[in-house]
């Protein structure tokens, strides 16, 4: 037998009654309305298990009295008190709204209100602010709640028998199910309660939204110190097989220090960091590196690093976001294990008596305790000392809004991203793919020189020598890593004598490192290439200048490369065209960042404001 069946007789009624008694008075149910409630007295009538004339009286009566007892004391608190309640529960418009209903007059209006959902314990609270008479509220109440009983009572009873058939056809599954909603729900709540609180705090704290990057530098020495420490750190214990990860000090580090999307940034160019050496797998989960990293930097706006009690909420939230967000990639990527040996004997074991997706939970959450706990202690430990040097730059605000939409402000941006998307369709024949290149180029010019708007395709052979410079320029800055890792490649060919493996990894693992480099320059090159030209774009002295500008900044831009990258090729990625279209509007987003890269990182301004 289910919960449904075993309800039954005094008790049942009992329970119904006293929720809606207490719904009428005003405390908010939302794990029991009364619309649900009704209906599950329906469902208990429809099986037999209680007598339907006293369970249709008893809550007749408990609707009216709570109903009249709630208008008494709404009376007593007042506008002003009764406003103090709704504000945090997001009240206010539906109590504006039954106010309104009852200044028309006559008890009409209360029957009518009582009965639009959403307004009936709203119409009772109103009635004693607005001093609606109370014979004039009791003509309007009784007979709404003869209607609202019979009605949803009578929608349980009809429904009732087919629903217990199906409950006797499934046995338990069907009570497992309502569980699992019924948690699910709770959790949600219980979630949304919870980031309400966290988003006025982090507001208070001085965040101002996901969009808005508030990009305070961390110097040009500290950014290689956190890819250095991810790096050494996972490298350890991959080498060691020690039961940890080791990849997210330097990550935790960075969010505290500058900020969310700095922290999610190093950790989105360290996993592609070590997925190009050691681990080729890492590069599936920079998605939970950027997660842990973006975590880490909302604590800095609510202090959490300066009370022991902080250090402890990180450490669990950056536990429970890894094991969430690990798990699905693991059961993916290696059918639930988490690469690490401690963690996948406990999943091998529970995996035989529980489903995967549960045990391969429990086997990442096992790693995650104690390796989220070493990150956390060590970065906080580490941001501590950091935070008494003074800051190498200023910090930059960029509005991540402004490139998104800037498109669909612009006179007829549909077209022009159509000619966009037919070169991206056909850039394999060369030209199409440098003309658009070459219009890259020029947007981003507008966007540094303030003119935000998308331009026009015309001189194309202009473009097309933008595009073939441009491209020649990336090519040559890649060049000495595909030199080296080729003969890595070769040195590793189990066909030569000579045994120089070990040789070969490191020439590999070096030529990917100057890879994974070349993406974090590419915005300064793109931005001295709008300045100076082709020789510019060389100039190594001037790139490094833009670097040591705000590093956070050169770092956030590269990761916003992937990323922008990512969404582009997932873009309607069933359907062809609807790739080429998002990747189109993804380069227009990325040009539209470049050209206001270039614009905080360009020196003419400085150098300007000097003299």
């Amino acid at each position: 037998m289910t919960f449904i069946e075993n309800l039954g007789g005094m008790a049942l009624i009992l329970t119904i009654c006293g929720l809606l008694f207490v719904e009428e008075l005003g405390v908010p149910l939302p794990f029991a309305p009364g619309d649900l409630v009704l209906a599950i007295g329906g469902i208990a009538v429809a099986g037999g298990r209680v007598n339907p004339v006293l369970m249709v009286g008893l809550t007749l009566v408990a609707i009216i009295v709570g109903a009249a007892l709630g208008r008494e004391i709404t009376a007593l608190l007042g506008w002003d008190r009764l406003m103090k309640i709704a504000r945090p529960l997001h009240a206010e418009k539906p109590l504006g709204r039954a106010a309104d209903l009852l200044r028309r007059g006559g008890w009409r209006t209360v029957f009518t209100a009582r009965l639009l959902p959403g307004l009936r314990v709203y119409t009772t609270q109103m009635a004693g602010i607005t001093g609606v008479r109370r014979s004039t509220f009791l003509a309007g109440l009784v007979p709404s709640a003869v209607l609202y009983v019979a009605g949803f009572v009578g929608l349980g009873a009809a429904f009732g028998r087919p629903i217990l058939a199906l409950i006797h056809a499934s046995q338990h599954q069907i009570l497992l199910a309502v569980l699992a909603v019924a948690a699910a729900i709770a959790v949600v709540l219980l979630i949304r309660i919870g980031t309400r609180r966290a988003l006025l705090s982090l507001e208070s704290g001085g965040w101002t939204g996901p969009l808005h990057l508030r990009l305070d530098s961390l110097g040009i020495l500290v950014m290689p110190l956190c890819l250095g420490i991810n790096f050494a750190g996972h490298a350890l214990a991959v080498g060691l097989k020690l039961p940890l990860f080791l990849d997210s000090m330097g990550t935790i580090l960075c969010g505290v220090l500058a900020g969310p999307w700095v922290g999610g940034s190093i950790g989105v160019l360290s996993n592609l960091l070590t997925s190009n050496t050691f681990d080729p797998v890492a590069s599936s989960y920079a998605i939970v590196s950027f997660a842990v990293g973006f975590t880490a930097g909302l604590s800095r706006y609510l202090s959490w690093q300066r009370r022991a009690s902080g250090w402890i909420l990180l450490w669990a939230v950056c536990v429970g976001v890894s094991a969430l967000l690990s798990t699905p990639i693991n059961l993916l990527v290696s059918g639930g294990q988490s690469g690490v040996g401690f963690g996948d004997s406990i999943y091998a074991s529970l995996s035989t008596r529980f489903p995967h997706a549960v045990a391969a939970f429990v086997g990442e959450l096992a790693v995650d305790v104690p390796d989220k706990l070493i990150a956390v202690a060590g970065a906080l430990w580490i941001a501590q000392a950091l935070a008494r040097q003074p800051a190498a730059t200023e910090a930059v605000d960029l509005d991540l809004r402004e490139p998104f939409t800037f498109l669909f402000r612009s006179s007829r941006w549909g077209r022009r991203i159509l000619v966009g998307a037919v070169c991206y369709a056909f850039f394999w024949l060369v030209v199409p793919g440098l003309l658009l290149l070459g219009y890259l180029v020029e947007l981003s010019r507008r966007v540094r020189d303030g003119q935000p708007e998308v331009p026009q395709w015309d001189h194309r052979w202009r473009k097309i020598k933008d595009g073939f410079v441009v491209t020649s320029l990336f090519v040559l800055w890649s060049l000495p890593g595909i030199v080296v890792s080729v003969i890595g490649g070769i040195l590793l060919d189990p066909s030569i004598e000579l045994r120089l493996g070990t040789l070969g990894d490191v020439l590999s693992a070096l030529g990917n490192v100057w890879q994974v480099m070349v993406l974090v320059i590419q915005m300064p090159v793109w931005a001295q290439y709008l300045q100076g030209g082709f020789r510019a774009a060389l100039d190594v002295r001037a790139i490094i200048h833009r670097l040591r500008v705000n590093p956070s900044l050169t770092v956030v831009v590269a990761a916003l490369t992937m990323i922008l990258l990512v969404i582009g090729v997932l873009g309607l990625i069933a359907l062809v065209i609807g790739v080429v279209v998002s990747l189109t509007y993804m380069s227009f987003v990325w040009a539209h960042l470049a050209g206001i890269y270039a614009r905080l990182t360009d020196p003419a301004p400085r150098q300007a404001k000097a003299a």
